[in-house]
């Protein structure tokens, strides 16, 4: 009773801001293929959305109503005109957050762990300590039913749950203002009915909510206090659900009797009785329809502190200006430093990999059951003078092997993950270079542990010499070799689906062993073909474990008394014969650095524009 009371006077203490949306002469247009004009998906549209209420924006495809979603949360800024206006309140975007239609979370984590997390990541502890943050987690879970499934990982969690929890997240830092991308897609009519009736519970508390749905029920169209239709670019009503019939009467269309009249307005403003759109949008700008006309101005013009963004378009469509006005008020929560993002970031890449199976377990197996069985089959290869050529394929197939291991999973993984960063990082959760370095810290020891474990077993079993300068150079050219895969692997993965990601990194593996020295040698290349090979980065790979093997003088190989001639005998015979001869193992391990910091580079930037991508 007692800990219920001081979660309900922290609650109390931190106030939700009431933060109208007021847009005019929203104009928004797009570059189309093959065309000289551009396509005008909003044409001048205006409106506004009230605190305490649950804003409905409806529409048949292709209305306009993501786009205008998109432009109000800020993931639209290309091609935009007009004003949009906020309420009074400090830094108005970071109080508001957009939760997307479908829901991802990262599956090895239970609810609890989840809402804890994100609650260290928006809350500092000076303006939160631990013990109240798990009383305010509590109560909200209490508030959204998701109590009983706060030890339930998120893998396992039903539809209307994990819609739930999408919620949840966010109600952390009491947000002012909710977007929300088609809620209700994917639940059945009763868990339709409880998200609607939640959101707008917590709308009611001060909170400035807006969805776009679809295709409600009757229930679910009356729980909204306003709707904004949208055809053609146009506005076609703005007004409160139970004025929807009159609205349409006005302009002659008559509703029929038992008819859901969200189904009425829907096949209205589709063209099912005519061409209306016009005169629909001329109607909805009349004040005697529009819910917000009498409500809203005195409520915004009466504010002298607002935000307001006016943004302008240049001939090529790009933003011209961005004005923002804040006021000097100051919130009641804190987030914590980038550097404490940085430390729970990677805490949270720990505990996924030691719980991820098939990221670190089945690897690590797989690398000690390949290591034996590639050291049974090349036996003393490393040794034996009669099998030095074999000697010499077994460091082509320990380069691929780590190469591709390694690029795959990066390929597979990361289109996974980037639905998850994008909605964590547009919500202020942490910025995006931060989760990019917490990935690489937590991600690059797996890589040389696992790199280390394959050629230490490999090196001992193939007889390779007992010298601790050879083995450490080999050890550093796989980590080095398995790290720049990595890179290439996300960067393959930011920029292509899964299944084209797999086909060109395969395609790409085959280009570079061609060119690895080994099939064709470097010397019997063109001086064309050659300079190709220079950007191989298992060229270089290759290349090394021969000279971390034979170079410096090593001693020659026994050679079988079964044998009569041994020609790879002496290591110096071997590096000629290879046109190894003048290789450079330092020159060789600065351009895989050079290269792995290249495809790390250039992976970043591309998840950053996959991540900003609509």
């Amino acid at each position: 009773m007692e800990l219920e009371m001081e979660t309900s006077k922290m609650l109390k203490s931190n106030t939700v801001r009431s933060i109208p949306i007021e847009f005019t002469d929203l104009t928004y247009q797009v570059n189309v293929p093959k065309q000289k004009e551009k396509k005008t998906v909003l044409k001048g549209i205006s409106g506004t959305f009230l605190p305490g209420e649950l804003t409905a924006i409806m529409g048949p495809s292709g209305a306009g109503k993501s786009s205008l979603m998109n432009i109000l949360t800020g993931f639209t800024k290309t091609g935009v005109t007009g004003t949009i206006k906020f309420g009074d309140a400090p830094k108005a975007r970071k109080l508001c957050c957009y939760i997307m239609q479908d829901d991802h979370f990262y599956a090895w984590f239970t609810v609890e762990e989840t809402m804890m997390l994100a609650a260290s990541l928006k809350i500092s502890n000076e303006s939160m300590p631990i013990r109240d943050r798990k009383l305010l987690i509590e109560q909200i879970l209490e508030t959204l039913k998701l109590t009983k499934t706060k030890h339930t990982r998120c893998s396992r969690l039903s539809g209307g749950q994990k819609k739930r929890l999408s919620i949840a997240l966010e109600l952390i830092d009491n947000p002012a203002v909710l977007f929300l991308d088609e809620p209700t897609t994917g639940l059945d009519s009763s868990s339709s009915f409880d998200t609607i009736k939640l959101l707008q519970k917590l709308a009611s508390h001060g909170r400035t909510i807006v969805c776009t749905i679809h295709q409600p029920s009757s229930n679910i169209y009356n729980l909204f206090n306003q709707i904004y239709v949208m055809s053609q670019g146009y506005c076609t009503y703005q007004g409160t659900p139970d004025r929807t019939v009159d609205y349409f009467k006005s302009i002659g269309l008559e509703c029929p009797p038992y008819h859901n009249p969200a189904d009425f307005l829907l096949e209205c403003v589709n063209g099912d009785y005519g061409d209306y759109t016009m005169a629909l949008a001329e109607a909805a700008q009349k004040p005697e329809w529009r819910h917000d006309y009498n409500r809203s101005r005195p409520a915004i013009m009466a504010s002298d502190k607002i935000v307001e963004a006016n943004l302008g378009i240049t001939s090529n469509g790009k933003v011209l200006h961005a004005q923002e006005t804040f006021s000097n008020n100051s919130s009641h929560l804190y987030p914590p430093p980038e550097w404490m993002r940085l430390w729970l970031l990677i805490g949270r890449c720990h505990v996924q990999i030691f719980r991820d199976w098939s990221l670190t377990h089945i690897k690590l197996l797989m690398h000690i059951l390949c290591a034996i069985i590639i050291g049974l089959l090349f036996g003393d290869s490393g040794s034996n003078a009669d099998k030095q050529l074999s000697n010499f394929g077994s460091y082509l197939v320990h380069t691929l092997y780590l190469w591709y291991t390694t690029i795959m999973p990066g390929v597979l993984r990361f289109p996974q993950e980037i639905a998850i960063i994008k909605k964590e990082s547009f919500n202020n959760w942490y910025k995006l270079r931060t989760f990019y370095l917490a990935s690489l810290i937590t991600s690059t020891p797996v890589h040389i542990i696992l790199s280390t474990v394959y050629m230490t077993i490999t090196y001992l079993m193939t007889d390779q010499p007992l010298e601790v300068d050879r083995f450490v150079k080999m050890i550093l050219t796989s980590m080095m070799l398995t790290i720049c895969a990595d890179g290439l692997g996300i960067f393959l993965g930011t920029i292509l689906n899964p299944v084209n990601g797999t086909f060109v990194g395969a395609v790409a593996t085959c280009f570079m062993m061609i060119f690895s020295g080994f099939l064709i040698l470097l010397t019997h290349m063109s001086d064309f073909m050659r300079m190709i090979s220079y950007v191989s980065p298992i060229r270089y790979g290759l290349e090394n474990m021969v000279l971390a093997m034979y170079s410096n003088n090593r001693q020659d190989t026994i050679c079988p008394d079964d044998v009569l001639y041994c020609h790879f005998k002496n290591a110096a015979t071997v590096l000629k014969s290879f046109g190894m001869e003048n290789g450079n193992y330092g020159m060789n391990l600065g351009i895989l650095v050079l290269q792995l910091v290249i495809y790390k580079s250039c992976a970043y930037f591309t998840l950053k524009r996959q991540v900003k991508r609509q």
